[in-house]
């Protein structure tokens, strides 16, 4: 018999699918030091009352009991001298009667971070875990660990993002229970659980077929969580007959052996409502044996370009009709003639690409020239506005481009740059202008938070009173320079130095938190250098 190391690599490489990992709150406790759910909501009853006390009362339901605290915990977060400057900068979000707490607990998790995990006892094992290769993560922790530890990968909070979106299922994380970058979507009480639960099967419906085509490996869940159960039940239940067995052997339980036990792959089943599932349980010993046999697999193209590619190519085929002018299927030699495809696959042999390469270079040229103002991207937008000199003519920029920008659910986007180049420097100008898109877009940013109010804990303990360059000097990195930036002052922001930090790291911030958080310093810069005033708040 095969070793259990040997045998789950055996498993995973004999599948013509990457896996998917599911990852729970265990992995939390093990890499950042968090405590398990309950534990949590007892950190936060140390102002009001003891845990015990709503643990009880909610008969040990611990929804029912955050929803409880929850009440409790608002009324003291209003009224608590030592929560003023918390009430200043968050009661703008603070909308419900479980937001506060909420918004507290996001602050206290953005306090932990993976560099701090890599310098701890389980260093090695975090390198390892880096390395594997897997399509995408779903999981129901609210931390920041795997969005940092897999940077590459595009992130999606809450149920509400995955169902309304349109996921690639590769190079993906999905928080399904919601992330500590909004605070608003965290599943934390009762009636959260409740909603959560009710829009359940359109979430299972939106990944049965990722459990079908993937192994789907467990990471920091107890089998018997019911939670996990009832989504399992959920899927099942969208299956066809002839799908559950291939469903069954996708799931996987990781599990650390205890004491007496030796480390094995053996099958179990669950019982969930009307549904009994069996799948295996893999126990490990040294998590290591895990994320070798995941790392097994190599790709010959990094998840993010495939995952990138899968995106395009949805957006291209999901296009209005007009759309079908830029799709061209032609011959290697007829590449020259394609001036408007503005989305280039190419299937050949390697010794083409040389001669194809400049034709290819000729029709992108040409597509670009023909694209517009109205055709300029927001990505676009972002980095001109850190130039010393835009490349754009403000006026036809305004006009032509910005009416997308202000149809579409982005708030952050530079404008003031333009807006004082068409001469439009204060809002009289603007409501007196003909630049409509420009007057929604400013309209969004009049209400913007510039911060990730989920990092401001580990900028109250490490950064305050710091100027913008010690703050970056003092940053374990560009990604934290960033997230602390922000929450300085407005009147103590170096433009300067912060507009000058940002053009150094220009493409670092892909992954989220991170994305978000450059492209509302962008936006920050923009309105201290270019605003009608010089107060974003």
């Amino acid at each position: 018999m095969a070793a259990p190391g040997e045998e789950l690599k055996s498993i995973l490489q004999n599948h013509p699918a990457a896996p998917f990992l599911f990852v729970g709150s265990g992995f939390s406790r093990r890499y950042l030091g968090l405590g398990d759910w309950a534990g949590l909501l007892q950190h936060f009853c140390k102002p009001i009352k003891d845990f015990g006390y709503y643990s009880s009362k909610a008969d040990g339901d611990l929804p029912a009991a955050a929803s409880s605290m929850a009440h409790d915990y608002n009324e003291w977060w209003w009224s608590a001298p030592e929560m003023a400057d918390n009430r200043n900068r968050f009661s703008g979000i603070v909308k419900g009667s479980a937001d506060a707490l909420k918004v507290e607990i996001a602050n206290y998790l953005g306090q932990f971070s993976l560099e701090d995990a890599r310098k701890s006892e389980f260093g090695s094992e975090i390198a390892a875990l880096s390395k594997i290769a897997v399509d995408g993560i779903i999981t129901t922790n609210w931390d920041f660990f795997l969005d940092e530890l897999f940077p590459d990968y595009k992130v999606f909070v809450g149920q509400e993002e995955l169902l309304f979106a349109n996921p690639q299922s590769i190079g993906e994380i999905y928080k399904i229970h919601g992330s500590a970058s909004d605070p608003q979507s965290l599943v934390l009480t009762a009636e959260d659980y409740a909603e959560f639960n009710e829009r359940n099967p359109y979430l299972a419906a939106k990944l049965v077929t990722i459990f079908v085509e993937h192994p789907i490996i467990f990471f920091g869940y107890s089998i018997t969580d019911p939670h996990i159960r009832a989504l399992i039940s959920s899927i099942a239940k969208c299956l066809p007959k002839d799908k559950i067995d291939a469903f069954q052997q996708n799931l996987i339980f990781i599990q650390r052996t205890k004491d007496d036990e030796e480390p094995v792959i053996e099958k179990t089943t669950i019982q969930s409502g009307e549904f009994s599932v069996t799948m295996m349980v893999a126990k490990f010993s040294d998590f290591g044996q895990v994320y070798a046999a995941l790392s097994e697999s190599k790709r010959k193209m990094p998840a993010r370009v495939l995952r990138f590619f899968k995106e395009q190519l949805y957006e291209l085929v999901h296009a209005p009709v007009e759309s079908e002018k830029k799709i061209a299927v032609v011959d290697y030699d007829e590449i020259g003639s394609a001036e408007s495809v503005e989305f280039v696959v190419g299937v050949g042999v390697a010794q083409r690409q040389q001669d194809l390469g400049a034709k290819v270079e000729k029709a992108v040229e040409s597509a670009f020239a023909k694209k517009g103002y109205a055709g300029i991207s927001p990505e676009e937008v972002f980095i001109d506005c850190l130039e010393d000199t835009s490349k754009y003519q403000a006026s036809d920029l305004l006009s032509s481009a910005f009416p997308a920008y202000a149809r579409s659910n982005r708030t952050f986007i530079p404008i003031f740059r333009y807006l004082n180049a068409a001469g439009i420097k204060s809002e009289d100008d603007l409501a007196k202008s003909n630049y409509e898109g420009a007057k929604k877009v400013v309209g969004k940013l009049r209400k913007a938070d510039y911060t990730l109010p989920s990092y401001a804990g580990r900028y109250k303990s490490s950064f305050v009173g710091l100027s913008t360059k010690s703050i970056i000097e003092k940053a374990s990195g560009p990604a934290e320079a960033l997230l602390m930036v922000a929450f300085q002052p407005v009147v103590d922001i170096d433009r300067q130095e912060l507009r000058q930090f940002l053009r150094n790291n220009l493409g670092s911030f892909e992954p989220e938190p991170y994305r978000t958080a450059y492209r509302k310093a962008v936006c920050l810069v923009d309105r201290l250098l270019y605003g009608f005033d010089t107060d974003p708040d």
